[in-house]
């Protein structure tokens, strides 16, 4: 049986309150550092994205979400990582702007009752190519100031990290948590 949100999150703090440092904890803090710098140029560059196109990032998230087949609040919110209400508001705020429509579930009994169901319309696909090619042009920017050797090793890395995280089953890593788990 699968381990609530909220119960993954108090094992992963108790795991991690309780467990011996590795024996690579420079480097782990250095790592962490790295990648806080990372995260803080990531969010620069989601700044600059909102800013010219006038979406936050969990619109970003949402019309992403919906257009990977997410269809209800409910399922951007746990595919974002909202709460339900937020990820509500954000789709009844991306419905209002045009950029998603609602629709009815197929097999819904009653034609009048509201629907509950969303889609990408036409300007939320563009908007959401939009961001994309942002995201690039702005990465394709920084690549740009890195020779061909570093360039490679840091695509090697990323694709490296990467495929160690994504090991894990589903977005909560309950291997990485594991694994924490049991070196305390």
């Amino acid at each position: 049986m699968r381990m609530s949100p909220e119960g993954e999150q108090r094992r992963a703090r108790t795991a991690v309150q309780h467990s011996e440092p590795g024996p690579r904890l420079v480097e782990t803090l250095e790592l962490v550092e790295a990648f806080s710098a990372v995260a803080r140029s990531r969010g620069d560059v989601f700044r600059t994205i909102e800013r010219l196109t006038d979406l936050r990032y969990g619109e970003l998230e949402a019309l992403t979400a919906v257009s990977a087949g997410a269809d209800h609040h409910r399922e951007v919110a746990r595919r974002t990582g909202q709460v339900d209400a937020a990820a509500a508001a954000t789709v009844e705020g991306l419905v209002r702007r045009g950029m998603l429509a609602p629709h009815h579930h197929p097999e819904a009994p009653d034609e009048y009752s509201e629907p509950t169901l969303v889609h990408l319309t036409p300007a939320g696909a563009v908007a959401l190519q939009q961001a994309e090619a942002l995201q690039v042009r702005l990465l394709d920017s920084a690549l740009s100031t890195l020779g061909d050797e570093e360039t490679e090793r840091l695509r090697e890395a990323v694709h490296h990290v990467g495929d160690r995280l994504e090991r894990a089953d589903g977005p909560r890593h309950p291997a990485l948590l594991s694994s924490v788990a049991d070196a305390s």
